[in-house]
């Protein structure tokens, strides 16, 4: 960066807007949401670089460096997709990134590798499957976002932290809950889809999708435009909450967070409650509580959650990751201690795994940027891959598609560069509770993995059968 957080905060403060909105380590951030979380003053660091990126788009300030012109060509290749499909149609934004950027080859191998696994279907796009259909009201979210935000920007001053978590939810089996896979689940996180269902299956809760759920946005959206940010997930929420559920899983971490988070705004901004209204035809209720994996473990009572243990597997230690967003920001997640988050680890002690203690668990993967700053993502994975081995772990454990994908498919040529770090498996924590339960390895997707991750959990599974 060549104008890290702090001075950017300088720069804003004493008028010199121009100066910030030209550098060019805005499109380098990821927004992880580091620096709001540990600032002494309180200040919205993440808020601010989201918003001096969008008006450097506004302005049309356009920066040298290949980087700024790689995110932008990313980020409106998400969008654009996402307004005409209301989906993120995976292998549509790849080429149209591809083409804008002239990076043909980049990837090309896990492409094809993927496509082979059912990962990738070349065919998702013919005859609108997998689209929503309220296509107008996607439209009409796009419209608004380029009018004045009515979102006021609560004013903040310096406080002591302190973590607060919420009580637990209570889920039983028998339960129906909501689900809300979002778009990486029905594409190159899979396996991440296959292990959640099978997982409730076993544990006897069941999942209903919301009937013509759309893309929340993701990073792309809080990145170049707040209102967006808040206008996608909204919709979301208005259906969740029409449909009649009280939870909704939502397994990946940057959806689950962008949609914690606008259900906050909701609650708090009667316009932003009658603008959705105006759009899809249903007051935002705020019923429904969107919850993650995690979280969704957490409700269930442990003993009958111990009791369906079968097979614990008493022979893994492992790295529990929890990326950026799980935790954060702590006042809306409200779910887990922000800079030391124990509850994964709790999960995986339940299923008789191992969890190592080791000090990167909440640093960034690279997020988003894993097309558009791929030799970043491979800086940011080698420390983490690298401190988690130090510590003892034998492989990771994730609840994010975002978090998997850069730790799992971006390792092989993290450890071609760095050649220091030896391979380690990346799991999903559905997948290991799952195997825990009783179901194979092969039957919740563990084998589609790039890192060969089959063997571990097999031999972790030994003592107990």
């Amino acid at each position: 960066m060549d104008n890290p957080p702090t001075r950017i905060m300088r720069l804003v403060q004493a008028g010199a807007i121009d100066e910030a909105l030209k550098s060019d380590s805005l499109w380098y951030c990821v927004g992880c949401q580091t620096c709001t979380s540990r600032c002494p003053q309180n200040m919205e660091i993440a808020g601010t670089m989201d918003t001096l990126r969008s008006m450097a788009i506004e302005k049309g300030i356009v920066s040298e460096d290949r980087s700024k012109k790689l995110v932008m060509a990313f980020h409106n290749a998400f969008l654009n997709n996402i307004r005409k499909h209301g989906r993120l149609h995976e292998l549509s934004l790849v080429n149209s990134y591809k083409i804008r950027t002239k990076t043909f080859t980049q990837d090309a191998s896990s492409g094809v590798r993927m496509i082979m696994q059912g990962k990738i279907n070349p065919l998702h796009n013919i005859g609108g499957k997998g689209s929503v259909k309220g296509k107008e009201q996607i439209e009409k979210i796009f419209e608004a976002s380029g009018k004045n935000s009515h979102h006021a920007v609560p004013k903040r001053h310096p406080v002591k932290k302190e973590f607060t978590p919420r009580a637990p939810f209570s889920i039983k089996p028998g339960m129906t809950v909501g689900y809300y896979p979002g778009c990486s689940l029905s594409g190159t996180a899979l396996e991440y889809d296959v292990s959640v269902r099978k997982m409730c299956s076993l544990l006897g809760i069941d999942l209903q999708e919301i009937k013509d759920w759309n893309c929340c946005g993701a990073t792309s959206a809080h990145a170049t435009n707040h209102k967006l940010a808040l206008l996608l997930p909204a919709r979301n929420q208005a259906l969740a909450d029409d449909q009649g559920f009280d939870y909704v899983l939502a397994p990946c971490a940057a959806c689950q967070n962008r949609q914690v988070t606008t259900r906050k705004s909701l609650l708090e901004s009667p316009e932003l409650r009658a603008e959705v209204r105006a759009i899809t035809g249903i007051d935002p209720s705020c019923r429904a509580e969107f919850i993650g994996v995690t979280q969704l473990l957490e409700a269930m009572n442990p003993e009958e959650f111990k009791k369906r243990v079968i097979k614990p597997l008493e022979k893994l230690n492992l790295a529990c990751y929890y990326g950026c967003l799980l935790v954060r920001p702590m006042d809306a997640m409200a779910y887990d201690d922000q800079e030391n988050p124990m509850k994964m680890e709790a999960v995986v002690s339940a299923i008789g795994a191992k969890p190592v203690e080791w000090a990167f668990k909440i640093e960034c993967c690279g997020a988003g940027l894993t097309l558009a700053q791929q030799s970043m993502v491979e800086d940011l994975t080698h420390n983490i891959a690298k401190n988690a081995a130090a510590n003892g772990a034998e492989a990771f454990v994730v609840a994010c598609p975002l978090c998997h994908a850069n730790l799992d498919m971006r390792q092989e040529n993290m450890i071609k560069r760095y050649g220091d770090v030896k391979p380690m498996p990346v799991y999903y924590i559905s997948e290991l509770v799952a195997i825990a339960c009783g179901a194979d390895p092969a039957e919740v997707a563990v084998g589609k993995h790039f890192v060969p991750a089959l063997d571990m959990v097999r031999n972790g599974c030994l003592k107990s059968e």
